[in-house]
Parts: structure tokens; C-alpha cells; sequence
């Protein structure tokens, strides 16, 4: 099969050797982490199966996200795109798939495969930002994790083996269950005010403004935040900086520290769904 990779991140160098080892061609353009790009998007995308766009896809809506190169409107973008081709990209927006024009689009993260096998390499690296910004061992640490889901969970599991004192937020009795199943402490989203200040450090990975102006000034002034939510994360960043509270923001973890990894998670999405659509 024929692949055409724009633009995209560390990771996409990765997805391309892989891509060839298995015998596929590919294309890039405007991806400066490969080499031999091609001269135009036009050359890129001709004959092409799927087309493989950035993550995440678009910069302000209306553009795609390209690195260095010139911008592209979305919907002179998909023109450009053969009609039965597939594509493939990060983060994908209504405005994405109404400019999209009768092509099927895929967004890595809310395929299955992808979502839960990204968790593993997001709580590594967000475990990892946590080692090196921190003068503490998470040994022995207090630790809190607002969410639920699947990075929640395997950020948990991750840092209970580590010998930390692990608590989860819930809303709802089934997650507050699961929580009791993992052998993990539980705490309800509405005791977050008068709890913040118990912890070493907070892991977030809810999309929504938890820990927002008023919050952070309940957390201990040693408190280390690590935000992994999807833009623009959780965390009035601003306002912790104010209080003098360490809060990093760590998007596209998978892409930044584990690239390899996080590359043949996606390669094996892409080539079923691919042959799937084609009857390869």
C-alpha cells in the first residue's frame, strides 16, 4: 500500500521506517523529522491508500497544523486528496470533517486500540516529568490523580508499584468501585477543596478546568501538578505560577517520549482499518 505522511511529530519518523520495513511505500511532506520529503502536498498524496496528518490535525480551525511550511486551508487540503483514500491525524475537529468532503476520516484517539494502548506510554512519560521536575522520591509520596479513565488508571497502577500512596477522583459509583477493585483509594471530585493540600504530588488527566484559579489556592505550596489532559489541559497554569506551585503541562507524551513506541501503536491501527476499507 501507498501512505502520505504530512506533517506530524517525532513519532511520524518512526511510522515511516516501520511503514517501509513492512513493505509499504510512503511520501512525506513538511514532516522535519523525515527525510526525502516531497517537493508539494500534490506529489505527497498522488496514488495514495491513506493519507497520515499531524497531531494534533489543525492550527486555529481552518488550517492544517505543518510544521515549517507555508499554511493550508483544510478544504483546499482535502481536494487535494484522492476521494477513496483514507486519513489519519490527531485531535480531529468538526471543522476537520465537515472540510473533509465525502473522505472517510479516523481520529488516533478515539480508536480503541490506540487509546488504550496509549496509556501506557502517557503515564511513563508523565511519571518521567514527575521524577525530573521533583526533589523528592514518589516512594512514600502522596499522590493524587483527578480522573478516571484509562491513563488514570494506568498511571495508578504505574505509581502504586513504585510505593506511592495512590488516591483516584470519581463522580460515580461504578468508578469509585473500580477504584475499590484496584486496591487504590478513592476520593469523590467534591472533596478535592478540602483535600488538595494532602498531596505530594497531583497527576491530571481530566479534560476540564478542575484545578482552575480558586482551586490551586487549596494545594500545598510544594505540590508538584503534571497536567496530561488534551489541550489546553486542567490547570490555570498562570495562577499556580502566581502561588509559586510548580504545574507543567505535558501534552503528546506518547509522540515525545516514548516516539518509537507510540509509532507502532498507530502503524498496526492504520494497516487494519486500511486493509479493511480496500479489501487488501
Amino acid at each position: 500500500m501507498r501512505f502520505a505522511i504530512i506533517g506530524g511529530d517525532d513519532r511520524y519518523k518512526y511510522l515511516k521506517r516501520l511503514l517501509e520495513t513492512d513493505g509499504h511505500e510512503t511520501a512525506a511532506y513538511c514532516c522535519k523529522f523525515t527525510d526525502d520529503c516531497a517537493d508539494s502536498i500534490d506529489d505527497a498524496v498522488r496514488g495514495c491508500h491513506a493519507v497520515l496528518g499531524p497531531i494534533p490535525c489543525t492550527r486555529g480551525k481552518r488550517t492544517l497544523a505543518l510544521n515549517e511550511c507555508s499554511e493550508i486551508e483544510l478544504s483546499v487540503f482535502f481536494e487535494k486528496i484522492p476521494k477513496e483514500s483514507l486519513f489519519f491525524a490527531g485531535v480531529v475537529t468538526d471543522e476537520v470533517k465537515a472540510a473533509a468532503n465525502g473522505i472517510k476520516v479516523y481520529d488516533y484517539f478515539t480508536l480503541p486500540e490506540v487509546a488504550i494502548r496509549n496509556a501506557i506510554p502517557t503515564a511513563e512519560g508523565a511519571i518521567q516529568n514527575a521524577i525530573s521536575e521533583s526533589d523528592r522520591t514518589l516512594f512514600g509520596s502522596r499522590v493524587l490523580i483527578i480522573g478516571c479513565g484509562r491513563c488514570a488508571k494506568a498511571l495508578a497502577l504505574m505509581l502504586r508499584g513504585m510505593g506511592a500512596k495512590v488516591t483516584l477522583t470519581q463522580r460515580r459509583p461504578e468508578d469509585e468501585a473500580v477504584i475499590q477493585g484496584l486496591c487504590l483509594e478513592s476520593m469523590h471530585i467534591d472533596e478535592l477543596k478540602n483535600r488538595l493540600h494532602e498531596y505530594d504530588f497531583v497527576f491530571n488527566t481530566a479534560p476540564a478546568p478542575i484545578l482552575d484559579r480558586k482551586m490551586l489556592e487549596y494545594a500545598d505550596k510544594n505540590t508538584l501538578i503534571t497536567d496530561i489532559a488534551q489541550a489546553p489541559g486542567g490547570t490555570d497554569f498562570n495562577r499556580a505560577a502566581e502561588l509559586g506551585i510548580k504545574a507543567f503541562y505535558c501534552p503528546g507524551l506518547p509522540g515525545r517520549t516514548a516516539p518509537l513506541t507510540a509509532a507502532e501503536i498507530l502503524k498496526e491501527a492504520i494497516i487494519r482499518l486500511t486493509r479493511e476499507h480496500f479489501g487488501i
